[in-house]
């Protein structure tokens, strides 16, 4: 009788370690998973920055916006960032499937990566690339991967670049080729 009790206690202390350590690795798991989901979510997002003097510095939008304090930065899907110059006015437009806003105002940008001039005053219409970074308020662009540059009569293509709009000045780190068209009317 005596070793049955001590069984039946010993099978219960057993199960009872088993379930208070099992609780203790699903409650862990649980604080990594919600690590990884968003604080908010919002839908066709606009945010619109101003400076000191009351114009616009700069203006987003996004189909979708996902926010992660923990992690540090906010997602964003379908991105549309514009630019403007010291005049106040638009320059310069940023797309990309996805992007990415890091707390130190750098913004990465992926996939289908297009820069259009849209002021139409400068000898760059587009860049076309991969992948970019982009840093505030500094107006800085910079990639190391192939870029495609369509000018006003002309493309160039290259591996990385790197651009201070605000300077209006640009490099290529490595020239593959350039093509000029010779149009005559």
């Amino acid at each position: 009788m005596k070793k049955t009790l001590f069984l039946l206690v010993f099978a219960l202390v057993l199960t009872a370690t088993y379930i208070r350590f099992n609780q203790t690795e699903q409650l862990n798991l649980n604080d990594a998973d919600r690590e990884l989901l968003p604080d908010y979510i919002a839908e066709q997002v606009t945010r619109t920055l101003y400076d000191g003097q009351g114009y616009v510095a700069d203006h987003i939008k996004a189909e979708r916006l996902e926010f992660f304090e923990r992690l540090g930065f906010t997602q964003f899907e379908n991105p549309q960032y514009t630019l403007f110059d010291a005049e106040h006015q638009p320059a310069w437009e940023v797309t990309s499937q996805f992007g990415i806003w890091l707390p130190d105002d750098k913004i990465i940008l992926e996939q289908q990566v297009r820069i259009v001039n849209v002021s139409g005053s400068e000898l760059v219409d587009r860049i076309d690339t991969d992948n970019l970074e982009l840093l505030l308020p500094s107006k800085v662009l910079q990639t190391s991967a192939p870029v495609k540059i369509i000018g006003k009569g002309f493309y160039i293509n290259g591996i990385g670049l790197q651009a201070d709009l605000a300077e209006q000045n640009m490099r290529i780190v490595k020239h593959l080729e350039t093509v000029y068209a010779n149009e005559q009317n």
